[in-house]
């Protein structure tokens, strides 16, 4: 009996001991030599300058605060898909992700989609301008504020367009009947939907080989992306539909953050505008290179011209009647506000 109960204070203390370790959202751990360790895990190629970006907050922070932080960077998934880094930023096996802003959004409730409007920003020019000049960052972040989540900074995926396994669509006909992917979210549903498509919610892991048997026509991402993971050797069709800006959040925990001290935060935050912006600018270059490569690859490449784009446009209007149903005039109002 006696060694029963042993076994059990044991096995307690060590439930107790795990728990402990995950709560704290964003985990607070720290290396051997006293470091506080950031683990930045995403869903991007190693090679993407998102990823090589991250890698290089280590070194300014290295820099700028010398033996105060210890920054790894896990990338192609290696601490799971979308949904684990977004929990796993609760839980603390996790300490700083980035993902579509849907990926977000879906755990973070309908105020924080408005990012995702479409058309909002028709621009890379447009939205960096709405987001960090016109206050898109700080209305983003106050619609983070109850789910303890909080954006330092966003890193540029670039804008979303469409590739397919099967033609260029030119107008919602086209769309018609098409499955397009995309992240779990209500929002892209219902731009989708207007849009004349089949959206069809799917966790990124599935994407290749769903694209690869057929199981859906398209999906909707950066170019950046579609070139990393080589998408237009399968869906040989791009269309260039600049439908929304789908920046990738830099998120963290708000309690683990706010338990830094603040000269630490201070210099941690600086760092990540730093790359941030760096990253921005090198991935907006990129893109006239990915599309060069497709093309050269036989890839067929369509950038919707003026009257196609605004009858895209016209579309997704009700899209915008839904949203403020479902947060109220004043906050879509206030998204509207931050266009350049």
């Amino acid at each position: 009996m006696k060694k029963s109960k042993l076994v059990i204070s044991i096995i307690l203390t060590l439930v107790v001991g795990i728990l402990t370790v995950g709560c704290g959202g964003g985990g607070s751990s720290k290396s051997e030599d006293g470091k506080t360790i950031i683990k930045i895990g995403h869903t991007d190629s190693s090679q993407r300058s998102t990823n090589v970006w991250s890698e290089a907050l280590g070194e300014y922070l290295e820099k700028e605060a010398p033996g105060k932080f210890q920054v790894e960077v896990y990338s192609d998934g290696q601490l799971g898909d979308t949904p684990d880094l977004v929990s796993g930023i609760k839980i603390g096996t996790v300490t700083m992700m980035f993902d579509l802003s849907s990926a977000i959004t879906s755990a973070t409730g309908p105020e924080s989609t408005c990012i995702d409007l479409p058309y909002l920003y028709p621009s890379f020019e447009d939205w960096e301008k709405g987001m960090f000049e016109n206050g898109g960052l700080e209305l983003f972040n106050k619609s983070l504020e109850d789910s303890g989540y909080y954006c330092v900074d966003m890193f540029y995926n670039g804008m979303r367009q469409v590739i397919s396994k099967d033609k260029v669509y030119k107008n919602t006909k086209d769309l018609k009947g098409q499955k397009i992917r995309i992240a779990q979210n209500d929002l892209d549903i219902e731009i989708w939907k207007a849009m004349g498509a089949n959206p069809t919610p799917m966790a990124w892991g599935e994407v290749i080989t769903s694209l690869s048997q057929g199981q859906i026509n398209a999906l909707d991402h950066s170019l950046g992306v579609f070139n990393d993971f080589n998408l237009h050797e399968i869906a040989p069709h791009v269309t260039l539909t600049n439908h929304a800006s789908s920046p990738f959040p830099i998120i963290c925990s708000k309690e683990w953050i706010d338990s830094l001290d603040p000269e630490d935060r201070k210099v941690l935050e600086a760092g990540i505008k730093y790359v941030a912006k760096e990253q921005r600018a090198e991935e907006y270059a990129k893109e006239k290179d990915y599309i060069e490569r497709f093309k050269k690859e036989n890839a067929e490449v369509y950038q919707l011209n003026e009257a196609e784009i605004k009858a895209f446009e016209d579309a997704v209007k009700p899209v915008y009647e839904y949203q403020r149903k479902l947060v109220g005039d004043d906050i879509v109002d206030k998204w509207i506000e931050t266009r350049p």
